[in-house]
């Protein structure tokens, strides 16, 4: 069975895949699972090891994450056939969006079972907030997920971040200004300084930052997304001065590259500090790191301390 989960939401096929991997995990003794990254991995280790046979009786999940890249999409292709007809579970992951004419997810809906995660905004993000609200139990007011969904958007890390903390800290019914009162008293994660100090080689000092907002209530998880993020700005501001031949007071260059002007100005000073492999080999362990949380190979606090450490 191929189940296909997609989209720019990481942050819902996360969570759909983490469910997957610890069903699968409740019902077997998990010992064949097999995880695959479609940038660094080669496709046919992956097919070989699929076709292996197993002392034991139970089906083997797989999980391809970057299953569209460019390095095995092809090869995908090729191996639809097959891989619908094993026995086994196949789970294919790609974040951001996907065209509606692309052939392999064309050639996915057809095989297998295919899950999109659309950015969630207006109605719908309200009712998300409501509903992981309720999951903790928690009693709120009218109003109260509309405020949340209309300061926060629709990044659901940042906003399960902040829901997680209202629903622990805020004893009997949370209203509006309990939302407004702890959006305005939020230490907000200084990224350029932990960014800063990783680039200085000062690993006490980023650790240092980072635990103040673990402290703080900030969840791990939420936090190396924003490192994440930061990263993404790094990489684009730099790849634009590189191979676009950007300056650094291009006037369109925050429409250019999307981004509003006091975040750029900070990541364009930031950028001198790192060469662009250098960034894409951090982001690349990052990535590394956040596929062993979501399969459930590493705890997320433990995985925000190793990826600093190795940096």
């Amino acid at each position: 069975m191929i189940i296909f989960l997609y989209g720019p939401d990481s942050f819902r096929l996360s969570r759909k895949l983490r469910a997957i991997v610890d069903l699968y995990r409740q019902k077997t003794r998990g010992l064949n699972f097999i995880v695959f990254d479609g940038v660094t991995d080669d496709l046919d280790d992956f097919l070989g090891k699929l076709r292996q046979t197993s002392l034991f009786a139970e089906k083997k999940l797989a999980v391809i994450n970057n299953a569209l890249d460019k390095n095995i999409k092809e090869g995908l292709q090729k191996n639809i056939k097959e891989l619908a007809a094993s026995p086994h579970n196949i789970i294919l992951c790609q974040e951001g969006k996907v065209l509606k004419t692309d052939k392999l997810l064309a050639a996915l809906k057809k095989t297998g079972d295919v899950q999109e995660f659309a950015e969630l905004s207006g109605a719908k993000l309200a009712a998300w907030v409501e509903s992981e609200f309720k999951q903790y139990g928690s009693d709120v007011a009218p109003g109260v997920a509309a405020t949340l969904a209309e300061r926060l958007g629709g990044d659901l890390w940042q906003l399960s971040n902040e829901i997680h903390k209202l629903a622990h800290s805020r004893q009997g019914r949370i209203g509006p200004e309990d939302v407004e009162s702890a959006l305005k008293s939020e230490v907000e994660l200084n990224i350029f300084k932990t960014i800063d100090a990783l680039a200085q080689k000062d690993k006490s000092e980023a650790l240092y930052l980072i635990h103040r907002h673990v402290e703080n209530g900030d969840h791990p998880l939420y936090l190396l997304a924003m490192v994440a993020n930061q990263l993404r700005n790094l990489i684009s501001v730099k790849s634009y001065i590189e191979t676009e031949g950007g300056g650094y007071g291009d006037p369109g260059a925050a429409q250019r590259l999307g981004m509003h002007p006091f975040v750029l100005s900070k990541t364009m000073r930031q950028s001198q500090l790192f060469s662009l492999s250098s960034l894409m080999s951090i982001f690349d362990k990052l990535m590394r790191y956040d596929t062993a949380i979501k399969t459930g190979r590493i705890d997320p606090g433990v995985a925000l301390d190793l990826i600093i450490a190795e940096i």
